[in-house]
């Protein structure tokens, strides 16, 4: 197992013990591993169908199939951790990591939404700061990427300000599915083949946050 699985398997056993503190002028946001609460449950489902937009998946989600989901792909998944941002005692948003990749020592940042935003700008950048500096010094990572939408130009701006370089892009294309439909990335093998939408492939080294 590695330091990354070893790092995440033991901030998810702390549970609410273990918190990564962001300051925000005089307040402090919290980022705390997810609870399987009833509380919880319900905001994810809530903010899943509100943002539905910023997922690769489009469908109507339940509490039930977000409880099935948390435990399965989430909290049981050794790869995976999602964070509750938490402000002021109230849960605004989450942010997490997955998709460990051996061969460069690295990880995506992953499942980044603001569900209450009527105050604090500049709130998500400091927190995707606060993120991908754990993700070094804490979990041990070389390199931290992320996936946007390419047309979701607010995001990009946003990595771009954490000091996030695009270096690629996926095609995709829409696929129907039996509940919704999905992007799904695909190849493009000739000129004249066009994508419906692509992905933007981010990235940030250690060395460019924490030069030696």
């Amino acid at each position: 197992m590695t330091l990354y699985h070893d790092q995440l398997k033991k901030v998810k056993k702390l549970g609410h013990v273990y918190s990564i503190e962001v300051k925000i002028n005089t307040s402090s946001v919290f980022l705390r591993s997810v609870d399987e609460s009833d509380e919880t449950i319900r905001l994810l489902t809530e903010w899943r169908n509100k943002y539905w937009d910023a997922f690769p998946a489009k469908f109507k989600a339940t509490e039930s199939g977000t409880r099935k989901w948390l435990r399965e792909q989430v909290i049981d998944n050794q790869d995976r951790i999602l964070f509750m941002i938490i402000l002021e005692g109230v849960k605004i948003g989450h942010i997490g990591t997955y998709r460990y990749n051996a061969g460069d020592n690295s990880a995506e940042i992953d499942n980044v939404v603001r569900a209450i935003r009527d105050s604090h700008p500049g709130l998500m950048e400091k927190v995707t700061r606060s993120m991908i500096k754990w993700m070094f010094v804490d979990v041990g990572l070389s390199k931290v990427r992320l996936k946007v939408f390419s047309d979701n130009y607010k995001a990009i701006n946003l990595y771009e300000r954490c000091g996030m370089l695009t270096v690629g892009n996926i095609p995709l294309k829409r696929v129907h599915t039996q509940d919704g439909w999905k992007w799904e990335e695909t190849q493009l093998n000739t000129e004249s083949e066009y994508a419906d939408r692509y992905f933007s492939i981010m990235e940030i080294d250690r060395k460019s946050l924490l030069p030696s």
